[in-house]
């Protein structure tokens, strides 16, 4: 792999602080003054010209003393569970600039830093992370340096409400508040208790992960007299909103062979996705973090307002309704494939399923379009895209110096590669990954970039105990079994009665 050091060496003096003593830096907080070195006047003879010292191209962090911060060689793995065993090569100018300055922080300030899903001899899984994470931090830990990723869970709730994981605002010198890489998608706020901040989160950008948004069969819009373009056309001007959504899947539902049934559905989806899609796009959530606490909000009007149009759409243009009384949980994910659905509620990683070229083999050659939910009527410019990112955060049983490096570390890491603000911002480097996936350049120029900038979070999900599923989300919808549609007034009725009892639990901690 290709690597550039140019100008980039760094005069490191002897008294530059170790990692016992790389938390003095308080009188440097944030501070990033990059070297300079003054130039010779004209007239200087030549034998008495300074020697001129080597000038970094990046801004530097330095410690109390004004030298560049220095961790001593530690050695800091960053654990997932999708590190591969030697990374990818760039394949543009930025990610080669990005790995340049990684290896020139790790030069500068004297420490490695590896992406790994391999800990305490075993891999790291999606299911099991929090769980060996507890376990690490109640053992007391050893004499690793971790940086731990996790998911949205009430597990990780419980991390935090137990003291397992370390609070991010007292580090000395590193300000959680307002770092790009810390804050950009407002992960810190999901687990914030007053000034205390226990999570963050970041890619090489730093923005929301894309997740959620609706396909469309290009064919059976086609079929039905709709053009697909108008429906990018509408996310463009504005006016992709729920009646026309509504609207387009009346067009689509035909009966074919006039035996009484529909053949062509509106929309198919995965309950478990679709339920807060609908609840957000109107500018509500399930449960509501105010200044006073968390509160149940099912009787807010933006939340009881979704959840009515969603009983509405469900009740009407769900394909679920038609589905074999035996089908399998996930029948959705094939049935969509044989081309009779219009609309897939779905996440943006499903984008190869969707396709027809998914886990069970089967193909579907039509053209599948995507864009963000339509929004509600409540919602106005607050429109948000359900989004869920993994978590990152430090043992707590770890002392402030150890502290200190793992987050310096996973900073030098992730942060802005400088020089390339204005990429990074206009979300170049995240288009360029998903074009090859998506059937049309509208799906990543337009959707992606939609979803990406409105991400935000259920704040149900940070309480403990919640459970979202099994609590609520799997008693609406369609009984595919007995054909009918759940009563959705008995299934708040029981979640409410649940979740009350937990979010006192939560405002008392």
């Amino acid at each position: 792999m290709k690597r550039k050091f140019l100008n980039q060496i760094i005069a490191v003096g002897a008294t530059a602080a170790m990692v016992a003593g790389m938390a003095g830096c308080q009188g440097n907080t944030g501070s990033v003054e990059p070297a300079q070195t003054d130039t010779p006047a004209t007239d200087t003879p030549a034998t008495e010209a300074p020697v001129e010292e080597p000038v970094s191209e990046y801004p530097v962090y330095t410690d109390a003393d004004g030298n560049p911060i220095d961790l001593g060689g530690v050695e800091v793995e960053i654990v997932n569970w999708w590190a591969a065993d030697t990374p990818a090569d760039p394949v543009n100018d930025y990610e080669e600039a990005m790995w340049d300055y990684r290896e020139w922080c790790q030069e500068t300030y004297n420490f490695t830093v590896k992406e790994t899903k391999n800990f305490s001899g075993n891999e790291l899984t999606w299911t099991d992370c929090i769980q060996q994470f507890s376990d690490y931090v109640t053992s007391g830990g050893d004499d690793g340096y971790y940086v731990f990723t996790g998911r949205m869970c009430a597990a990780a709730t419980t991390a935090v409400q137990s003291g397992l994981m370390y609070d991010l605002a007292t580090i000395d010198c590193l300000d959680f508040n307002s770092e790009p890489v810390f804050t950009r998608n407002q992960v810190d706020e999901f687990f914030k208790k007053g000034d205390s901040i226990y999570t963050m989160y970041a890619t090489s950008n730093g923005f929301p992960e894309a997740r959620e948004g609706i396909y469309f069969n290009k064919k059976v819009l086609e079929d039905a007299g709709i053009d697909p373009e108008s429906i990018y056309d509408m996310q463009a001007n504005g006016t992709w909103t729920w009646d026309a959504w509504k609207e387009l899947c009346e067009k689509v539902m035909r009966d074919t062979d006039n035996d009484g049934t529909p053949d062509v559905y509106g929309f198919t989806c995965n309950y478990d996705d679709a339920v807060e899609e609908f609840v957000l796009s109107n500018g509500g959530s399930l449960i509501k973090n105010e200044a006073s606490g968390y509160r149940v909000a099912f009787d807010d009007a933006d939340t009881a307002e979704a959840l009515n149009f969603f009983q509405e759409m469900v009740s009407t243009y769900d394909a679920h309704l038609y589905y074999p009384a035996d089908a399998a949980w996930d029948f959705y994910k094939t049935d969509w494939l044989t081309g009779n659905t219009a609309f897939y509620i779905g996440q943006v990683w499903e984008k190869d399923n969707v396709r027809g070229v998914g886990e069970d083999g089967r193909s579907m050659e039509d053209e599948v379009g995507f864009v963000s939910f339509p929004v509600g009527p409540s919602a106005g410019s607050n429109f948000t895209s359900y989004a869920s990112d993994n978590l990152y955060y430090i043992p707590g049983c770890y002392d402030a110096d150890k502290a200190f490096a793992c987050a310096f570390a996973y900073l030098c890491f992730y942060q802005d590669t400088p020089g390339y603000e204005d990429f990074i911002n206009s979300l170049d480097g995240i288009k360029a990954s998903f074009y090859a996936n998506f059937d049309d350049t509208r799906a990543v120029d337009e959707s992606i970039v939609r979803i990406v900038r409105t991400g935000g979070y259920e704040p149900a999900e940070s309480v403990a105990n919640v459970d979202i599923g099994p609590q609520f989300r799997h008693h609406v919808g369609v009984n595919v079994a007995e054909g009918t549609v759940n009563d959705m007034s008995a299934a708040i009725e029981e979640a409410t009665t649940q979740w009350n009892t937990f979010v006192e639990e939560a405002n008392a901690k």
